[in-house]
């Protein structure tokens, strides 16, 4: 699968295959890259040994992925259209949900978005620190927060709900 990719300005032409094999601007390298327990984190490990702890936060082509605490834009294209898919839980009555979880064990910093309030794509509505390093949880579309699980300075499970996010009236 080929891809182009732009981080901090800079373009990459990137082609994945099956059996870790990536090409980055054509250097071949092998890598292993694990989601953890279906959460925005992932293990990566590239053939040199070198091991990273990944958040990533966003989708639909535009990213935020941060590694030992560093913060990066990523925006990615496909070398060809992908296929629709209808996920999204607002489409067919209004009444979906949207769960944002923390993705580590952690402790909870706060919850800027209140209950009741309208967020857009991308707002932060949580934050969680752990393992030294501070994630942003944003929200992944617009709608309003039906409820939050504070209070703020506690500690938090892998997975825990923090925000749920309803669809909302426009």
């Amino acid at each position: 699968m080929k891809f182009s990719a732009t981080v901090d300005g800079r373009s990459f032409e990137i082609e994945v295959d099956h059996d870790g094999l990536v090409r980055v601007n054509g250097h071949p390298s092998y890598v292993h890259l694990q989601q953890l327990d279906g959460l925005p984190v992932f293990s990566l490990a590239l053939e040199d040994a070198e091991r990273y702890l990944l958040y990533i936060d966003g989708g639909q082509g535009t990213y935020r992925v941060e590694i030992e605490g560093n913060s990066y834009p990523v925006e990615v294209r496909r070398a060809r259209p992908q296929l629709e898919t209808p996920n999204d839980p607002c489409s067919a009555d209004g009444a979906g949900q949207t769960f944002i979880r923390a993705p580590l064990a952690g402790r909870l910093l706060d919850l800027p978005a209140l209950e009741g309030e309208r967020v857009e794509a991308g707002q932060v509505v949580a934050r969680v620190e752990s393992m030294k390093m501070q994630m942003e949880l944003r929200a992944p579309r617009s709608g309003i927060v039906e409820a939050t699980y504070g209070p703020a300075a506690r500690d938090v499970s892998q997975g825990e709900p923090l925000v749920v996010l309803g669809c909302g009236a426009d």
